[in-house]
């Protein structure tokens, strides 16, 4: 097993903090305490780094504070834990390099608060699994009793252990555990503490860990098979309760078939361990062709919540046909894969719908303020209810794609495209020319398919297609991705940069390529940025 070091040489840098300030800020700008952050950056900067290098950073319960949320109608209780902001950006500048290890040891059927693995992903992969796999006709669907109060501290320190070796960046990340003692998400006692505060980012990544040895011990069935004395006695157990819950005529005929028949049948499903399981945080579901099998599987399950982790499974547990449908990540799944939306999606979609009208809002207006609730509903099928409403999109998301892939006028993967601010060289920041090199091998002047002019006509726009010799890299996306920018890669990008558009046009041409440059962001006699060839 891998275990990476040398990660503070990479984190305890300044640059590190700044880039986590941005990346802690974003849709946050406007708040008092993020400006007064970004107005003494260096010095708060160089405070973080200061707590990180001397393994000085030690919250308290003091540093908290709460706040009750309602859910579910006022039926459910949530305590939100509150830190100041320089908490928050202290946390993303220890998980710029961490985040990324700690999600790629997950199994690659959990999801939740994992780039790119989110519920719609999750909902593909069970419909997909479906579609193939016909013979899964029975779910188990169960979830964690309040998770977070209950998640025992040495649970998560011992998951960091087994992926990180770096004692600074260890210290820093133990702290933030460590500091839900006394807190309403933890206990006082000091040598079982327990408890994650919820309403950090950090939080989730603990919450995610806790249960990743349970994905891999669950896939294997928690090693059963290499007990034969368990695996007789579970075998017992599996034939009596299929002679007791047959009900149907398939049924009847299976059981007749003899106890040998279905002895071989429970030994063939362990030796298969479980293919078909898929969690989102705390929720759990498991596809599977035998039911009674499934009820089996639920008790094991809780059994090893209850010794290994402490947690108590949610009394709601459901065991049932998928014929029936079932309901997850607030989608209603039926075997034919026809999905819904859950009905109190639907119920908060047309509420908001009526208020927006009765503020005099366009049904345009109302499609923006309730985004996130249509995009549920979008990803059902549920065209009928947005046409009734007018709530359907006036262009689908995939003729935007194609529309995008079709402007690049270059012959290279719409994958490698990379934001172009990530490419420049500023002398000011006392950067190295050398980590910016690349080389420039096409460029294009096209028409901006964003930017037009005040007559109406689009702006000219510069594509570039470039292989990358600068250092290695990495950046979050505007949907929080982690996206690598790796030397010897080829990637393209788009700017509207009037003097590197002029320079194309004007200082050189394609027969002139390819050739090594930099682009550098100068400052003109009005004190104003641009960026150049150089």
């Amino acid at each position: 097993m891998q275990r990476h070091g040398h990660l503070s040489e990479v984190i305890g840098t300044a640059d590190n903090f700044r880039f986590a300030s941005k990346l802690a800020s974003r849709r946050k700008r406007r708040r008092k305490e993020v400006k007064a952050f970004d107005a003494d950056l260096d010095s708060n900067v160089d405070r973080l780094l200061h707590l990180f290098l001397t393994s000085s950073y030690h919250p308290s319960a003091a540093d908290y504070t709460y706040k009750t949320i309602l859910e579910k109608k006022g039926r459910k209780e949530r305590f939100l834990s509150m830190l100041q902001y320089w908490h928050h950006v202290y946390h993303w500048g220890i998980l710029t390099e961490t985040e990324n290890i700690l999600n790629r040891s997950l199994d690659e059927r959990s999801f939740a608060c994992i780039p790119g693995r989110g519920q719609h992903m999750m909902v593909k992969m069970i419909r997909r699994d479906m579609k193939l796999h016909p013979e899964l006709k029975a779910f188990a669907n169960l979830d964690v009793s309040k998770m977070y109060p209950h998640i025992q501290h040495d649970v998560p320190k011992a998951f960091l252990r087994k992926k990180i070796k770096d004692q600074t960046l260890l210290n820093s990340l133990d702290a933030v555990i460590d500091s839900s003692i006394g807190t309403p998400m933890g206990n006082d006692d000091p040598e079982h503490p327990a408890g994650i505060a919820i309403g950090l980012k950090i939080s989730t990544i603990y919450a995610n860990i806790s249960l990743g040895m349970f994905d891999h011990d669950i896939r294997r069935l928690f090693g059963l098979f290499s007990d034969p004395t368990l695996i007789h006695k579970m075998s017992q157990m599996y034939v009596s309760a299929k002679k007791s819950s047959a009900r149907t005529e398939a049924d009847m005929a299976e059981v007749a078939r003899g106890d040998s028949y279905l002895e071989s049948l429970f030994a063939g499903y362990v030796a298969k361990g479980i293919r078909y399981y898929y969690r989102f945080m705390d929720n759990v579901l498991i596809l599977h062709e035998d039911k009674t099998f499934l009820h089996l599987v639920v008790d094991w399950i809780a059994l090893y919540w209850a010794n290994e982790l402490k947690f108590t499974m949610n009394p709601k547990w459901q065991v049932g046909a998928t014929k029936g449908g079932f309901t997850i990540v607030g989608y209603r799944v039926f075997s034919d894969g026809h999905i819904r939306a859950n009905r109190e999606v639907i119920v908060d979609v047309k509420r908001k719908i009526r208020k927006g009208l009765k503020m005099g809002l366009t049904y345009d207006q109302i499609r923006i303020a309730i985004s996130s609730q249509l995009g549920t509903v979008m990803h059902a099928n549920s065209i009928n209810f947005l046409k009734k409403y007018h709530m359907e999109k006036k262009e689908r998301l995939g003729a935007k794609i194609n529309r995008r892939k079709s402007q690049c006028p270059f012959e290279i993967a719409h994958g490698q495209q990379r934001r172009f601010e990530n490419f420049l060289f500023d002398p000011e920041k006392q950067q190295s020319e050398d980590d910016f090199l690349m080389e420039l091998r096409d460029y294009a002047v096209i028409d901006s398919i964003k930017e037009k002019n005040d007559d109406g006509t689009p702006k000219k726009c510069l594509a570039i297609r470039f292989e990358w010799q600068g250092k290695e890299f990495s950046y979050t996306d505007d949907r929080g991705k982690s996206v690598l920018v790796k030397p010897g890669e080829e990637y393209f990008s788009y700017t509207g940069s009037k003097v590197l558009i002029e320079q194309c046009e004007t200082e050189f041409t394609k027969e002139d390529l390819p050739a090594p440059t930099v682009i550098k962001i100068e400052i003109n006699k009005r004190n104003k940025k641009f960026y150049k060839f150089t």
